[in-house]
């Protein structure tokens, strides 16, 4: 779970030009020791953040709801941090060591459904979050939110 936006300037009546950015919190996973009895919950200390940029491709123009596809471009950096907390510095050193070795190459095709009432509305969209790292990862992505077109 983490926070973003997006911004998207229409091209054509169908087309959009979209840039993301969102930031992702760090998260506890379930970790088992060696002697296999004891459980404890880690903070893993890793936060990733994505910038993505691409064409929206949408089906009418008119009406409450939109169907879309979308392929973006972009990067996925992984900072890591000794603190369990989430706060304005951990989100600036991710910020600032984009294009260091944690910076990997990012793809992301996907696509989703908008409903409005008025200039006001909600969007959900899924994809696949492709980043290379010495191979190819994958990574399911949901996104759902406010939408606001002006």
């Amino acid at each position: 779970m983490g926070v973003g936006g997006r911004l998207g300037i229409n091209v054509h009546p169908n087309i959009q030009l979209e840039g993301e950015l969102n930031y992702d919190f760090q998260r506890n996973y379930t970790d088992t020791f060696t002697n296999g009895f004891t459980t404890s919950f880690v903070t893993t200390g890793v936060c990733p953040l994505t910038g993505l940029f691409g064409p929206k491709i949408q089906a009418g123009t008119s009406g409450p709801f939109r169907v879309f596809l979308t392929g973006k471009m972009g990067f996925i950096n992984f900072s890591e941090t000794s603190s369990g907390v989430v706060s304005s510095t951990t989100f600036s050193n991710s910020v600032n060591g984009v294009g260091g070795p944690g910076t990997h190459l990012a793809f992301y095709p996907g696509g989703g459904i908008e409903g409005y009432i008025g200039p006001v509305g909600l969007r959900l969209e899924v994809g696949d979050e492709i980043y290379l790292n010495n191979g190819t990862y994958n990574n399911l992505r949901i996104t759902f939110g406010p939408h606001i077109r002006f």
